[in-house]
């Protein structure tokens, strides 16, 4: 997100947009109204994308996307509309509310933060809008799974698999399954306390520590 502006954002993601619905080459004058700017406000930006090599422009024909400001308009996309499905489905926010709320967002993210939050819910498919959510990735940080035996206090860690055994164990302790867990503490039988993100804690046998496989990123 460093190396480009909002609006070259802005411009990209438009054009990207414009180029769906034509399938060729984008007037300059297309683009102009299209972000409700003037046509040669809209020629300075796009030279200064052509110069980056982020588009290819030519005169008196129009724009269109390269390979890299390509893809960077689909981060932007993407970026949007994994925000909007956060803000509805994580949030409390209704469908008519999160447009601008995730305009303002999918400019300050990091592609790091929008391919967490895209894992987090489970790599949907769609927008609240039913607009499809690009399924490639653009940032990937190397992940590490283990068990429960190699885990380190004080580290918190997204819960990747439970054996059986384990799920019963929680219903017991009538602990719902958590998603992420910060192991606490470990007791001199090589048991361990969690702590869930609720802050709800509980002791998982030493015996159990291989059923519990959990995931980390490195970096």
């Amino acid at each position: 997100m460093d190396e480009f502006s909002k609006t070259e954002q802005d411009y990209l993601k438009a054009i990207y947009q414009l180029e769906e619905k034509k399938d060729k080459m984008v007037g300059i004058t297309d683009v102009a109204n299209y972000l409700k700017v003037s046509a040669p406000s809209a020629t300075e930006m796009i030279k200064r994308l052509a110069k980056k090599k982020l588009v290819e422009h030519k005169k008196y024909y129009g724009v269109l996307l390269k390979p890299e400001g390509y893809r960077e308009a689909r981060f932007i996309i993407k970026s949007h509309r994994v925000w909007e499905t956060f803000l509805v489905e994580q949030a409390g926010y209704q469908i008519d509310e999160v447009h601008e709320e995730a305009e303002n967002l999918e400019h300050s993210s990091s592609k790091r933060l929008v391919e967490r939050l895209y894992s987090l819910m489970q790599f949907p498919k769609t927008d609240p809008h039913g607009s499809e959510i690009p399924a490639e990735r653009f940032w990937e940080g190397e992940t590490i799974t283990h068990d429960l035996n190699q885990a380190k206090v004080g580290y918190r860690y997204e819960v990747a698999s439970l054996t059986q055994e384990a799920k019963d164990f929680l219903i017991c302790l009538n602990q719902t399954p958590p998603k992420f867990i910060t192991l606490t503490s470990v007791l001199t039988d090589g048991s361990v306390i969690a702590r869930t993100d609720d802050d709800a804690r509980f002791v998982i046998p030493h015996f159990q520590k291989k059923d519990w496989q959990l995931t980390y990123y490195s970096h």
